[in-house]
């Protein structure tokens, strides 16, 4: 499982939709909120998945680099 601090952006448009739900907003602007909720939090996902493969990628570099066998090394990536 991936942890990682919730991003500015995925916090920013929570605080959105909870000041629009506040207010009384009409229900388009509502959906539009729960909308940039979920694209935020699906962009930091595939930030942290990419940023997890790339320091994967980096480890079995410098392993190989150092001479250590990779036989029983195994990536297991899912998108």
């Amino acid at each position: 499982m991936l942890v990682y601090p919730t991003p500015h952006a995925v916090t920013q448009a929570r605080v959105q939709l909870v000041a629009d739900q506040t207010e009384k907003a009409p229900t388009h602007v509502i959906q539009q909120d729960v909308l940039d909720v979920f694209a935020a939090k699906n962009e930091a996902s595939r930030q942290a998945l990419e940023e997890f493969r790339a320091a994967q990628a980096r480890e079995i570099e410098s392993e190989a680099q150092s001479g250590e066998s990779h036989q029983d090394v195994h990536l297991d990536v899912k998108a």
